[in-house]
């Protein structure tokens, strides 16, 4: 189906299509493996986190900084 098909169909059909792509992409990454460099940098934050939790900035905090920065 190529994108000018994908955009003639209606708002619903284009939903589910989304749905469909979006549940095979979640399906598919399940099977990514995971490298030791990462699962290594995934410990160290999970530790400074619990070391000290306090120093963390939520979503709202770090997602104003960055559209102040623009």
């Amino acid at each position: 189906m190529s994108i000018q098909q994908i955009l003639k169909l209606s708002l619903s059909e284009r939903i589910l299509l989304v749905e469909t792509i979006w549940d095979s992409v979640e399906a598919d990454s399940k099977h990514i493996p995971v490298t030791e460099e990462q699962m290594r940098t995934v410990e160290k934050r999970l530790a400074e986190y619990k070391k000290n939790p306090t120093k963390v900035k939520n979503w709202d905090k770090v997602k104003r900084d960055l559209l102040a920065k623009k």
